[in-house]
């Protein structure tokens, strides 16, 4: 039987690009980029980490393991 978490999650909708830029070095800022593995591997914002949305729900509990971290999620290149 698998073990439930309850979580509850507290959001902006959106986080503005400088922002993000101005917070790569946050070691409380998760930046997560949704793109599948080969579009990641072409061009990614610094420090962020791939997390294609197919295995999101698969592998997030395993990249993920606190519940506390702020997690910003993109899909798309650092432009």
């Amino acid at each position: 039987m698998k073990a439930q978490i309850e979580k509850t999650f507290t959001h902006s909708p959106l986080i503005s690009q400088a922002e993000i830029f101005s917070r790569l070095q946050d070691p409380s800022l998760v930046l997560v980029n949704v793109m599948p593995k080969e579009t990641f591997e072409t061009g990614h914002i610094p420090h962020s980490i791939n997390l294609p949305v197919a295995d999101v729900e698969t592998k997030a509990g395993k990249v993920f393991p606190r519940a506390d971290q702020e997690i910003t999620v993109y899909c798309s290149g650092p432009t």
